[in-house]
This record gives structure tokens, C-alpha cells and sequence, in this order.
């Protein structure tokens, strides 16, 4: 398995849904006391080249990180970005993870992403045992795997390519036929038509999948779907809970369609994923001794902040995080969602989004319906962000590291940005020693096009964009 990585390498990204903010603010929804963000202790498992770990590391200074992983290729090529980033918070290890021990210590927060459901079942013990040994007694674990029955069309195809490819061992020709199979399915028109409509959306996606990635998760020797229900089982016989979920919006039933089926928590999750036909989870779990009082979303917004990515459709319609669409019945709802849309990727607190409501009653209801349809998320950590322009401006040097080599850059809310072109070169001069007027001087000579007169003109607005990303630093 180890040789596969490190012959066909898995891009390692940023999942903020991993970020300790995420993990301690559905832990304080039920009732946790999860360590302070600033602060913790940190471990994942399946690191890959520590893309994740490297942006934790370098906004979360006062933190301990520690990654591992099986393969050391990935390793080494995350150990090169640690050493010229200098961040000597973060410890990269190749190892089995079964190695963990008492040793490694004690973590706030265990990570482990796309790894459960991709490994034998001892590996998937191993983990689980892992999980309960080294978390702390407020320490909270996450967990991601493929789920039934949303999963059954993509393990039909799966099982197709695994079996069109059985005896082809070349890695390239193993996507490239596996892709073929696929299509040989759908072009015969011989599935029912049922089949055909679903087993042809999921081709789309299989279709949409980067090799490396469909090389791992749909050609690898492991891959096991299950029911919530059975992890959870699973995870109780290591002695560990349920806590909720990493997309906290999941957690919810907003339109009250489990309300006279059962009032067991468990229950209206494995229920939920039966009527959503969920594919995927990002489960949370704790020791099973820490008792969990569950106190309810409203008795608590205003321990929280809030952010949310807004824009205001030709409808009237506002749309936020994940697509989700609101028509504002009242002007508050309105004022609130352009408050956060104004600020984001940055959170504003409920003090401070009180005078937008109008009062706080009418805020909890209007942030109440924001979480739960998932329109925005909630937060335990106020980033901290450079929002003005300064006269040498100076950008963040992991987002300049970072544009040497890519269009992605991870800003201050370990969030993803894609700059184009000009935006990459840009960042790269923005050390703190130029002055704007040296900034764009400097960019004119990099690019011909645009010319010195309209990166003048334009410098000003593309800087405080920046800003607004939470690209620049004081």
C-alpha cells in the first residue's frame, strides 16, 4: 500500500471542516470544554505532505502539531515546506500508525481524513484504539468514511473497475482503463432505466475525479462503506461517543422530518442518512465517559461567531455557504446576512452582529435558521486578520511560499484562496519593504501586461482585496 503513495502521489489540501475551531465549537454545542484553539495539541493521521498541518502551524504558533504518515515520500516533501517555513510547532512523521503509543502523548484534537474507510480492518482498529488512548479527557476526535446507502452506485462502480483492471498492474493504465469501464457500462444501454440514471451521475463524478485521487480511493485494495450505526458501534467497543459532526449544518433537522420517528440522537442520525441517501461523513467523537448535556443551539448562540460568504441574487434572494438560498422575510435578516458577507472569510461575534438584528431575540432566531440550513458557520476562535493597507504592506510568508509554486494560498482563516496570475506575482513583493509605488514598479517589470499606469490605478483595489482575504499581516 505504502509503495502506491509514493508512487502516485495524493495531493494533500486544506479542509478547514478539520480546522480546531471546527472540532471545539460542535464539541461546545454538546456541552464539551474543548482545549483553546490558540493552544492545543493537534495530531493527524494520513497526513500526506502535511498541507493541512503546515497552515495550522503557521496561524497557530502557541499550538503543537504532529502529523504522520505511511508513506515517506509525501513526508519528506512536507518536511522541506516545515524547514524553509521554520515552523518548529510542527513535527512530520513517516510511521505505521499502529507505532502511536504513550510515547507520542496526549492530544487536544486527533484528526484523520480519508483514511478509515481505505484500510484493512485491523488498520481501522488501530485507529479507533489510537483515538481513545491519546485524546485528552476533553480531547475530540475526527473521523471521516464513506457511509450507506448513499455509497452503494459508487461501489457498484468501483467494483466494475476493480474488476475490468484486476490484472493490469501499471498505475496509469489502471485509471485509464478503469475510466474506460465506466463508460463501457453506460454506452450499451443495457441497464435498466433506473440504473442508468443513477449509475450515470455517478459516472459524471468518477469522470470529474482526479487521477491520483480515483487511483487511491476507488482503485485501492481497501474500501468499505457502512452504516452510521456501525461506526458507531464500532467506535462505542473502544470506549468512545458520539459528539456530532464536522459539517455542523448535518447535525440538524430543520424541516422536522424525523420528529414523530424517534427521539433517540443516534437514531435520527442513521434515519437521516437513510432519507439524504448520505454518501460521506465527518464524524466527532470523545471518551465515553465524558458526560454530554446537549444544551440546545439557542441557549447558546451567543457563546459563538459567525461567518458566512453572502451575495444578493436578482431574485432577492440571498445565497451564503454551500449555495444555500434564504428570501429574507424581515430588513434584520437582510442587514445580518450583508454584515457577514461584508467581513468574510473573517467572524463576527453575536455582540457585535446584535445592532444589525435589531435586538437579541430577533438575532438568535435569524442565526438559529442561518446554522441550521447551513447559510453560515458558527466559531469558538476570532482569527486574527490584518484588515487595513499599510503603507508597505506586507503579506503573509506562507502565502508567498505558497505562490511560488501555486495558485492556492492558504490565508489566516486556513481557508483556500485562488489568485490568478498577477494576484501570484503580486503576493510575492508584498515583504514589507516596497512601498506601493515600488510595488507596482517592481510588478510592471514582472508582467507586459497590464502596463505601470493601470497597475497603479488598480494596485490600491487589488491590495485591499487582499486585505479583505486575510492575505496580509501587520
Amino acid at each position: 500500500m505504502v509503495e502506491s503513495y509514493n508512487d502516485v502521489p495524493y495531493h494533500s489540501k486544506v479542509h478547514f471542516d478539520m480546522h480546531p475551531d471546527r472540532l471545539a465549537a460542535v464539541g461546545k454545542v454538546a456541552g464539551m470544554e474543548p482545549a483553546p484553539v490558540e493552544q492545543c495539541r493537534y495530531l493527524e493521521i494520513g497526513c500526506g505532505t502535511g498541507a493541512n498541518l503546515i497552515g495550522l502551524a503557521y496561524y497557530l504558533p502557541r499550538a503543537r502539531f504532529v502529523g504522520v504518515d505511511l508513506a515517506e515520500n509525501p513526508i519528506a516533501e512536507g518536511e522541506i515546506a516545515r524547514r524553509e517555513l521554520q515552523l518548529d510547532n510542527l513535527a512530520l512523521r513517516a510511521a505505521d500508525l499502529r507505532e502511536i503509543d504513550a510515547a507520542w502523548g496526549e492530544f487536544d484534537y486527533i484528526a484523520a481524513h480519508g483514511l478509515y474507510s481505505w484500510v484493512p480492518a485491523e488498520v481501522q482498529k488501530a485507529l479507533l484504539r489510537i483515538c481513545r488512548e491519546r485524546l485528552a479527557p476533553e480531547g475530540i476526535a475526527f473521523i471521516s468514511y464513506n457511509t450507506l446507502p448513499g455509497r452503494h452506485a459508487r461501489q457498484y462502480l468501483r467494483d466494475l473497475m476493480m474488476f475490468h483492471t484486476r490484472a493490469i498492474e501499471d498505475p496509469a493504465q489502471r485509471i485509464l482503463q478503469a475510466r474506460a469501464s465506466v463508460q463501457l457500462l453506460l454506452s450499451k444501454g443495457r441497464l435498466p432505466e433506473p440504473w442508468q440514471a443513477l449509475l450515470s451521475k455517478e459516472a459524471e463524478k468518477v469522470a470529474a475525479t482526479p487521477d491520483n485521487q480515483l487511483f487511491h480511493d476507488d482503485l485501492g485494495l481497501s474500501s468499505e462503506p457502512l452504516y452510521f450505526s456501525d461506526f458507531i458501534a464500532r467506535a462505542a467497543a473502544h470506549e468512545l461517543q458520539y459528539v456530532g459532526e464536522a459539517d455542523p449544518f448535518e447535525m440538524f433537522d430543520p424541516g422536522g422530518l424525523l420528529t414523530d420517528i424517534s427521539e433517540e440522537l443516534l437514531d435520527r442520525e442513521q434515519y437521516m442518512d437513510f432519507l439524504k441517501a448520505r454518501m460521506f461523513r465527518q464524524t466527532l467523537l470523545c471518551r465515553a465517559e465524558r458526560n454530554l448535556s446537549r444544551p440546545s443551539l439557542e441557549d447558546c448562540l451567543d457563546g459563538f461567531l459567525y461567518s458566512a460568504l453572502t451575495r444578493t441574487l436578482d431574485d432577492g434572494q440571498i445565497q451564503g455557504l454551500r449555495s444555500i438560498r434564504i428570501k429574507p422575510v424581515h430588513e434584520a435578516s437582510r442587514s445580518v446576512a450583508a454584515a457577514l458577507g461584508e467581513v468574510y472569510p473573517q467572524p463576527l461575534s453575536f455582540a457585535d452582529l446584535v445592532p444589525y438584528a435589531g435586538g437579541e431575540a430577533a438575532l438568535r432566531d435569524i442565526l438559529t435558521g442561518m446554522v441550521i440550513s447551513g447559510f453560515a458557520d458558527f466559531h469558538v476562535y476570532d482569527f486574527p486578520c490584518q484588515e487595513t493597507v499599510t503603507d508597505r504592506p506586507v503579506a503573509s510568508r506562507l502565502a508567498r511560499y505558497q505562490a511560488h509554486e501555486s495558485s492556492m494560498v492558504v490565508n489566516a482563516c486556513c481557508r483556500s484562496v485562488n489568485l490568478d496570475e498577477i494576484g501570484r506575482q503580486l503576493i510575492q513583493l508584498l515583504d514589507g519593504t516596497r512601498s506601493h509605488e515600488k510595488i507596482a514598479s517592481d510588478l510592471a517589470r514582472m508582467t507586459t501586461d497590464p502596463g505601470i499606469k493601470q497597475i497603479r490605478k488598480h494596485l490600491s483595489g487589488s491590495l485591499e482585496w487582499m486585505a479583505r482575504a486575510a492575505l496580509l499581516e501587520a
